[in-house]
C-alpha cells in the first residue's frame, strides 16, 4: 500500500513540473486562465527566466502584427494593416495633409441688443397742466434743445408770478436799505433801523431765490427769467424739450390729455450705435477682457454680422444662470440694429496667429486621449495622439501637439479604423 502511494506522488510532482516548464517557456500553449503573469512575479522569481521580448516577437510574429518600437512600452497603440490597397480603397479610406492656416479664436455665447442708456433719456414734463401743443412724431430724429411739446400749466404762471413780485420785493428792499443806512449815518435814524432794513434785504434775496430756483426747476434757463422779468411775463405755457440727441422712441403725447410730473411723454435714443448684453459663463470670464473684438450674428434672420468692441466687464455672476453680463458697443449707422434682439455673440479671446488645422472627422477618441491615423503606406496606419482645440469654423480643428505640418491624416473612415485599434488592442490582453 504504502508502495502505491510513494509512485503516485512521484507521478503529480512529474506532472507539476511538466505544467510549470510549459507555462514558463511556453504561455501561448496554455488557455489564458491557466497562463502565467511574470510580470505580477517579485524581482527575484524573474531572474534568468526566459526573454519576454524574444516571447512577444514571436507572438507577434505568430499573429501576423509586427513588432513594436522601444517607444510602445510607454504607447499602447498598434499599428493597424489592412489586408491590401484595394481594401482600404474600397472601405473609402481618404486621408489630407495637416494645413497652415490664419485664424484667432473666439467665445460664443449669447447676446441681447438694448439702447445705449449712456445717450437715451425719457421727457416728462415736471408740472400739472395740459398738454397744448404737440411738435414731434414718432421715430423723428431731434437735435438737443428741440422743443417736443407744450404744456399749459397753472403752476408755471404761479411761479413766474411769484418770481417777478419776488424780484420787486427785493428792489424795494434795497432801496430802503440804501436810504436808511444814509439816515443812521446822519444820525437822523435810529441804528435799530438800519439793522431792520438790512434783515429785510436778507429775506427779499432769499425769496427771489427760492422763486428763481423754482423755475429753473421747471427747465427755464437764466437767459429765461430774465426774458420773463423784462416781458413781465405770467403764461401759463412750458416748452418740453430735448434733453439729448436721438430718435424719438417712444411717444405718448395725445393733444389735450393732462399730464402729471412723472408722465413719460416720450423717449428718445441714439440709435446709431447700439448696447450688446452678452451672457457668459464664469468659468469662461477670466478669458474676456475690455477692448477684445465682438461680433453679434440675430438668431433666426438673414441679418449680416454686426462687429463692435467689449466695453465694460460685469462684477457679479448671476445665481440662476451663473453667468457674468459683458457690455459691448456696436455702430448701428444704418439703423439695422433694434432693441431686445437676441443672437450669438462671438468674442475674440487673442489676435490672429497662424495655426495648423485638420478635419474635425479626423480626430478620434478613446475617452482619456485623442488620437488620429497618420497613413504609412497604402494600407497601413499608426495611430497617433494629438491636442486640438476648436476653432471658429465647425469642420476643422487647431492641433496645438501631435503633428506636423503637412504631415497627412485619415478623415474618412477614420472610426474604422479605431474600432481596429480596440480590437487589437483587446486581443491582445486576452493573449496576456
Amino acid at each position: 500500500m504504502n508502495h502505491i502511494w510513494r509512485h503516485l506522488l512521484r507521478g503529480l510532482v512529474a506532472l507539476a513540473l511538466i505544467i510549470g516548464g510549459v507555462a514558463w517557456t511556453r504561455p501561448g500553449w496554455l488557455p489564458p486562465w491557466a497562463r502565467l503573469n511574470l510580470e505580477k512575479l517579485p524581482a527575484w522569481a524573474r531572474l534568468g527566466g526566459p526573454d519576454t521580448t524574444s516571447v512577444d516577437e514571436d507572438e507577434d510574429s505568430e499573429t501576423g502584427d509586427a513588432p513594436e518600437d522601444d517607444d510602445d512600452d510607454a504607447d499602447p497603440w498598434r499599428i493597424i494593416r489592412l489586408h491590401s490597397a484595394e481594401i482600404a480603397s474600397q472601405l473609402g479610406v481618404e486621408a489630407v495633409p495637416a494645413a497652415l492656416e490664419r485664424h484667432a479664436h473666439h467665445l460664443a455665447a449669447n447676446a441681447e441688443t438694448a439702447y445705449d442708456a449712456e445717450h437715451s433719456a425719457e421727457v416728462i414734463p415736471r408740472v400739472s397742466g395740459v398738454l397744448r401743443e404737440v411738435r414731434v412724431r414718432l421715430g423723428q430724429v431731434v437735435h438737443r434743445g428741440a422743443v417736443l411739446a407744450v404744456v399749459d400749466s397753472a403752476q408755471v404762471g404761479t411761479a413766474k408770478a411769484k418770481y417777478l413780485i419776488a424780484r420787486s420785493a427785493l428792489g424795494l428792499a434795497q432801496v430802503t436799505y440804501d436810504r436808511t443806512v444814509a439816515l443812521t449815518r446822519e444820525r437822523a435814524a435810529p441804528g435799530k433801523a438800519e439793522f431792520e432794513a438790512r434783515s429785510a434785504l436778507t429775506s427779499a434775496e432769499g425769496g427771489l431765490l427760492d422763486a428763481a430756483q423754482t423755475l429753473r426747476n421747471f427747465g427755464f434757463s437764466d437767459a429765461d427769467l430774465a426774458r420773463f422779468a423784462e416781458a413781465k411775463d405770467t403764461g401759463n405755457l412750458l416748452e418740453i424739450v430735448a434733453p439729448t440727441a436721438g430718435t424719438v422712441i417712444a411717444w405718448d403725447a395725445t393733444l389735450g390729455e393732462a399730464v402729471e410730473p412723472t408722465t413719460q411723454l416720450f423717449a428718445l435714443a441714439d440709435t446709431s450705435r447700439m448696447c450688446l448684453l452678452i451672457d457668459v459663463y464664469e468659468s469662461e470670464i477670466a478669458s474676456v477682457a475690455v477692448g477684445q473684438p465682438v461680433t453679434f450674428t440675430i438668431s433666426g434672420t438673414d441679418a449680416p454680422t454686426f462687429t463692435g468692441k467689449v466695453t465694460w466687464m460685469g462684477t457679479e455672476v448671476n445665481p440662476q444662470t451663473r453667468t457674468t453680463r459683458i457690455r459691448a458697443e456696436l455702430p448701428n449707422p444704418d439703423g439695422r440694429l433694434r432693441a431686445n434682439q437676441f443672437g450669438r455673440a462671438q468674442i475674440q479671446l487673442g489676435q490672429e496667429h497662424e495655426a495648423m488645422v485638420i478635419p474635425r472627422t479626423a480626430v478620434q477618441s478613446d475617452g482619456a486621449v485623442e488620437m488620429v491615423f497618420v497613413p504609412m503606406d497604402d494600407h497601413s496606419f499608426r495611430p497617433q495622439r494629438v491636442e486640438t482645440r476648436p476653432t471658429d469654423r465647425d469642420e476643422v480643428v487647431e492641433v496645438l501637439r501631435g503633428l506636423k505640418p503637412g504631415e497627412r491624416v485619415v478623415t474618412t473612415r477614420s472610426y474604422m479604423l479605431k474600432a481596429e485599434l480596440f480590437r487589437n488592442r483587446l486581443g491582445a490582453a486576452d493573449n496576456d
